[in-house]
């Protein structure tokens, strides 16, 4: 009995904090401020705004230059984020992919043809 007793809190403790740190589509949404770092290239500044409306993420990039995502995605289950805009005063797209972790994303970028690794933090301040 105390080896069925055993078990069954094992499984429950595993199982657990799955259920506490359960993701959801609106992990995503906020303001993610970082930097980008083209391949040969210097540190720059990157920031994104995502929100989530009808079950679709939708955003803009305010740095390096200002524009509207034309594509968006995240999965909750894998954490798996990607992000597409095109600056309309240069043509160039900007596609990112990454992985949200908490309250990071780290990724590539593709800024052009330039690629680049990307760290965005969430902004957890909240003013009151």
């Amino acid at each position: 009995m105390r080896s069925i007793v055993l078990v069954f809190v094992v499984a429950a403790s595993l199982i657990a904090p799955r259920i506490a740190v359960a993701a959801d589509i609106n992990d995503i949404a906020g303001t993610w401020s970082g930097n980008w770092t083209p391949k040969g290239g210097v540190l720059d500044a990157m920031t994104i705004e995502a929100r989530v409306e009808g079950g679709k993420v939708l955003g803009k990039f305010r740095t390096p230059v200002a524009m509207d995502f034309t594509r968006a995605s995240y999965d909750p289950k894998t954490g798996a984020v990607s992000i597409e805009a095109t600056d309309s005063k240069s043509g160039k797209t900007y596609k990112l992919t990454g992985k949200l972790t908490g309250n990071d994303i780290k990724g590539t970028i593709l800024a052009g043809d330039v690629p680049g690794d990307v760290l965005l933090i969430k902004w957890t301040y909240v003013p009151r």
